[in-house]
């Protein structure tokens, strides 16, 4: 907030409006103010003058906007327009960390399940999200710290326990939180969260989710969608008893796996084009194909196998193997390059055969190992070699590993170039819609992405297990509220037409606005206004509004007066 004196007394007051009335107009479709005051069990004694409500959606619009510590979101409410962000003028004074961090505590008392689930209903309602394909995937919280004084694990119930587990931020030195989220596959909504124990592993969260799922939708009639941990005999006949839909990526560890690779090696199959599409790393580059075809053996439980063979995968596949390749005759050189010889056949042959399993090149290679004879002649007794010194000849032998390309081999593994399969028990679905519905489910990394980088869910500043539970459900609302503006603004680009609309930087076009994006064109907007000696307003301006950003206002149907525009 900044305020300047003026000649008899005039103060101009200035504060920031950016992207907030955006988002306070979606916490408001969103219900949420009135589902936390519903949720939200009550406090002992009076009625506190600042509700945990109206904290909750402050902290949230600061997630959403700003991504600050508890400490330091006071100074930035004081510095924007109380009412774009639910407050009465007279409240920002009552902000604070210590209040922010009961409002957290506040939460974490609440039936958090409850109030996912009927906030869930809202947005489907409000926003007529079709619910009859659904995508999970989970990743990790990394933290820092100790966090020592946590609730044993036999006691429930109990907020998560921050501890070590398979990182996927590939630190596993540090302790984690599983964070298991599943979208739409109408916008990448995310229609369900659940916070895990670090250490819990991907293939028992399905199961949970997916009778969740089944609350939400009403009905078992429904596709989901997850990557190959959903693969195991428990999770997938969970589904199938209660006649729900599945798909999965199969794992190279199943035994139908090696059966249909082996198959194709001797057999050979026909194949047969199920898709295409353009290149989406060269733009000059061949279009990406996929060929499939449905295993003539079900999975042992009794499912269709699908395989199919991507051009795209294939290339790389051939590339990684000469990569592998190239690494492994690149040890041996270095082998040979010793500047002592091995002494023996055995220490030879265990050197090489470390290297090409190390590179994971032992289908295709071969070790063998060389030998080589060396002469010298040495005295027979000591001392300074004259005319009449005799000498006797010794024989050195001298072994060095090599490698045996297996032309065969390489040549049946160049069949399976590009391979991926999946498995389902959907009979009505074709190869090609199989592989379509599949292919969504990189949205759920992108909202995982988001989660990370452009609202910056780690590092997280708290140290109660508790609060940092209800944190990370907070984040959960972030990315519901950046899913469904995004979702918002593509649909009326669509509807009316538009190709692009230039919210990047020097006016370039974005064919697909992020939430990002549209909240960066937002931001730095200002009011001002001229207050006299008694602080009564005498007139109010507003910082110009960018042409692309009045687009984007009018697009998703906000009132534009909070922006001065008429």
């Amino acid at each position: 907030m900044t305020k300047s004196s003026l000649p008899n007394g005039i103060r101009l007051e200035s504060l920031e409006v950016g992207a907030a009335p955006v988002v306070r107009r979606f916490l408001e479709r969103l219900a949420l103010p009135g589902l936390f005051e519903q949720h939200l069990p009550p406090l002992p004694g009076r009625r506190p003058t600042l509700p945990s409500s109206t904290v909750l959606c402050v902290l949230l619009s600061n997630l959403l906007l700003a991504r600050q510590p508890l400490y330091a979101l006071p100074a930035w409410a004081a510095r924007r327009v109380p009412e774009h962000l639910g407050l009465q003028r007279d409240q920002r004074a009552l902000l604070n960390d210590d209040r922010l961090g009961r409002a957290l505590d506040h939460l974490q008392r609440a039936d958090r399940a409850s109030l996912l689930t009927a906030l869930v209903v809202h947005v489907v309602r409000e926003f007529r999200i079709d619910l009859s394909e659904l995508h999970q995937d989970t990743t990790t919280v990394t933290f820092c710290g100790d966090y020592a004084e946590q609730v044993a694990a036999t006691q429930t119930p109990r907020p998560p326990r921050i501890t070590f587990g398979y990182n996927k931020d590939h630190r596993p030195d540090l302790k984690q939180l599983l964070y298991s989220i599943t979208i739409s596959a109408d916008g990448a909504v995310p229609i369900h969260c659940k916070i895990y124990d670090g250490n819990t592993s991907d293939d028992q969260v399905h199961c949970e989710t997916w009778d969740f799922l089944c609350g939400i939708v009403g009905h078992t009639d429904f596709l989901y969608v997850a990557d190959s941990k959903l693969c195991t005999r428990d999770n997938m006949g969970h589904i199938a008893a209660a006649q729900g839909r599945f798909l999965t990526v199969m794992p190279r560890t199943r035994a139908e796996d090696a059966w249909f690779r082996e198959h194709l090696q001797t057999n050979g199959v026909a194949w047969r084009e199920v898709h295409r599409e353009p290149n989406p790393r060269r733009r000059e580059g061949p279009n990406v194909v996929y060929q499939g075809i449905e295993s003539p053996r079900r999975s042992v439980e009794g499912y269709r196998v699908l395989w199919y063979r991507s051009s795209q995968k294939a290339e790389q596949d051939s590339h990684s193997r000469r990569q592998r390749l190239d690494r492994a005759y690149a040890r041996l050189d270095a082998l040979h390059s010793r500047p002592r010889s091995f002494k023996g056949y055995q220490e030879a042959r265990q050197a090489g055969q470390r290297a090409v399993e190390e590179e994971q090149v032992e289908r295709w290679l071969r070790v063998e190992v060389s030998s080589e004879r060396h002469e010298e002649h040495k005295q027979v007794s000591p001392g300074r070699p004259g005319p009449d010194t005799e000498y006797r000849r010794v024989e050195h032998w001298r072994f060095w590993p090599i490698f045996m390309e297996d032309a065969e081999a390489l040549q049946r593994e160049t069949l399976c170039d590009g391979l991926f399969p999946l498995m389902t028990n959907d009979e009505s679905l074709s190869l090609h819609e199989a592989l379509l519905k599949y292919k969504y489910q990189p949205f759920v990394e992108k909202r995982h992405e988001q989660l990370k980088s452009v609202f910056g869910v780690a590092p997280v500043w708290l140290k109660n297990v508790g609060r940092v539970a209800s944190l990370l459900w907070l984040y959960y609302v972030v990315e519901l509220v950046g899913a469904l503006l995004e979702r918002e603004v593509r649909q009326r680009m669509r509807k009316e037409r538009l190709a692009s609309l230039a919210v990047y930087p020097e006016g370039r076009p974005c064919e697909a606005p992020t939430a990002e994006a549209v909240f960066a064109i937002l931001e730095g907007h200002r009011r001002h206004r001229l207050l006299d000696g008694q602080g009564h307003e005498l007139r109010r301006f507003h910082d110009e509004v960018p042409q692309a950003a009045q687009e984007l206002l009018r697009l998703l149907g906000l009132d534009t007066a909070s922006y001065g525009v008429s």
